[in-house]
């Protein structure tokens, strides 16, 4: 069982709600009954145990849950076999191995019964149950727990939405999350109606970082733009003629907005399947994977005047141009290394990888070329191609890239490969052949590597889908903690001081330095579109952006940015969710 330290004597800690209910026993036909207590930061499940050899009960607490990341839905209410232990159990079980396998975006809190049981009204009849579950974000399983009345069942489904609220407040009051959100559109693009139809509203959270980004926006202005009927893959910001604008790439192609507002929205550039795009400003150039093809465009596709008023000279200069060769791009990353701007892409050759490195030439007069510092300059001009610079082969499957100053670090099947630009070595890391640290190993084995990442200029942080951990610059393990996460991400992020993971139902932030939680954001269909890197050392950092469902529009999908409060960069312990 899973130790969880709870703190239920720290100041300011309150009981919310408690009561007895009942719960059935994974493949028993049996009810237990357990004692439930929801404070204003854990849900607690608890079972009393008799001793064999003593009179004296025991208070086992085996679900403990922290209310950032509980969610709570209920059903219509069922009847209990007269037989004991038989015939409501055998369809409670039913009904609880449904409800395990039940996915995230079905977490509506008056969502109906799916007919496996007959709905029963007579609220005087003692034999009925009204069944709600709870769920743990990140989490595959969910719990049902049967309430003795149809009140009881509203109260604790009702409790625990205040409990969040009052969870929320309290991380405001404290200036707790190190992230405000800001709605970049929230109705100007929209499910397509198979899909939307297979999702529902959810329970929205009122004093969220979300909420009151919704609200913000609400009061600011009213998202008029068109409602496009595509998904959003990925997103960047960018300076074009003294504006600033964001681009945004979807199934159908690329949309630019007219500075960072959801008022506008226009597509400029129509292609299918736009995956990751990156803007380099210094080379006036746009890069995308899109139909799993590494194109570019010259930036000035964005200018909406020069569109439409453009010549046939002007027309094939700014055409684009395939990168890539036969074989599906999965990736692309850019990075200055070596003095040059470089452009890494990783072709799809299973079950190994090819990496080529390409560098942009830039269009200049004779009496301009002298004056370029291989590769980087001050101002921006025309792309005029792209040479080979390398290329290098790793031999299994990989997943991302990190680009460092002088090295490559490469997620791959078997874990990390380090390797520099010069030498093409690759050196797995880290090294879990010491004793020490071999329960690391196995706490890793089989986990899909993320990132890795820097947190100081003697420490790095490799993240795994499920957990991270430290390491020095000599590829060993630097601490023996192991930084566990409370889902399995699908991707991660380092922003400031901060490890940001992106769960298909929420957003978890970590102290890099520390590895405590600090801000938790639950939501649908959760997807980062843009990871807050630089494409090169002279562009500005751009923020962190994601989509999810909207909360309260289950057709549209919210596009927000993550803006880090430059206060809370310098770390704070008491701010940390876990101290709150």
């Amino acid at each position: 069982m899973e130790q969880v330290e709870v703190n239920l004597d720290n100041l300011g800690r309150e009981p919310i709600f408690k009561g007895d209910l009942y719960r059935t026993v994974a493949g028993r036909l049996v009810w237990l009954k357990s004692h439930a207590q929801l404070f204003d930061h854990y849900f607690v499940l608890a079972k009393t145990m008799v001793q064999p050899d003593d009179t004296r009960n025991e208070e086992i607490h085996d679900v403990s849950k922290l209310v950032g990341f509980l969610l709570c839905m209920h059903d219509d209410p069922l009847v209990r076999s007269p037989v004991p232990g038989f015939g409501a159990a055998a369809a409670a079980v039913a009904r609880l191995t449904r409800a395990q396998s039940f996915p995230v975006e079905n977490t509506n809190l008056n969502s109906a019964s799916d007919g496996i049981l007959s709905a029963v009204k007579p609220e005087e009849d003692t034999r009925l149950l009204y069944p709600f579950r709870i769920k743990h974000l990140g989490k595959p399983e969910s719990y049902t727990l049967y309430a003795p009345t149809a009140a009881n069942q509203r109260d604790w489904c009702e409790k625990i939405i205040e409990a969040k609220e009052r969870h929320v407040a309290t991380l405001l009051a404290k200036n707790a999350e190190p992230f405000q959100l800001r709605v970049i559109t929230s109705q100007s693009f929209r499910y397509s109606i198979a899909s939307s139809t297979r999702r529902g509203s959810g329970v929205h959270i009122r004093g969220s970082s979300l909420d009151r980004a919704i609200r913000a926006m609400e009061r600011q202005c009213t998202d008029t733009a068109a409602g496009y009927l595509t998904s959003v893959h990925c997103a960047t910001e960018f300076l074009w003629n003294g504006q600033s604008k964001l681009a945004i790439g979807a199934d159908d192609g690329i949309y630019i907005s007219e500075g960072l507002t959801p008022r506008k929205w226009t597509r400029t550039v129509q292609i299918k399947n736009v995956t990751q795009i990156a803007i380099l400003e210094i080379l006036s150039l746009c890069l995308v994977i899109a139909d799993k093809s590494l194109i570019a465009y010259p930036l000035d596709i964005v200018d909406l005047q020069s569109n439409a008023s453009e010549s046939s000279q002007d027309s094939a200069r700014r055409a684009p141009r395939k990168l890539s060769g036969a074989r599906d791009v999965s990736f692309f990353a850019t990075a200055s290394m070596n003095e040059r701007i470089l452009i890494f892409y990783k072709e799809r050759d299973k079950p190994s990888s090819i990496f080529k490195v390409l560098e942009p030439v830039l269009e200049m007069s004779s009496e301009e070329k002298p004056k370029l510092s291989r590769g980087l300059r001050s101002n921006s001009g025309n792309t005029e191609s792209f040479s080979l610079y390398d290329e290098f082969y790793i031999p299994v499957e990989c997943y991302a890239i990190n680009l460092f100053q002088k090295s490559i670090a490469i997620s791959t099947r078997r874990g990390f490969e380090l390797l520099s630009l010069d030498k093409k070595v690759p050196m797995s890391i880290p090294d879990f052949r010491q004793a020490a640290i071999a329960t690391s190993g196995v706490r890793l084995a089989g986990q899909k590597p993320l990132g890795m990442f820097r947190v100081s200029d003697t420490e790095f942080l490799l993240c795994y889908e499920e957990c991270g951990v430290y390491m020095d610059r000599n590829g060993e393990i630097s601490r023996s903690v192991v930084l566990e996460f409370a889902g399995k991400a699908k991707t991660a992020a380092m922003y400031g001081t901060y490890l940001v993971l992106f769960h298909s139902d929420f957003v978890e932030v970590h102290s890099a330095l520390t590895g405590r939680l600090r801000q938790v954001i639950a939501g649908r269909d959760v997807r980062c579109l843009d990871f807050g890197v630089a494409a090169t050392e002279q562009d500005g950092q751009p923020t962190l952006k994601f989509a999810m469902e909207h909360p309260e529009m289950a057709d549209c999908q919210l596009v927000l940015e993550m803006v880090l409060d430059e206060m809370k960069s310098i770390h704070h312990p008491a701010r940390d969710i876990k101290k709150v």
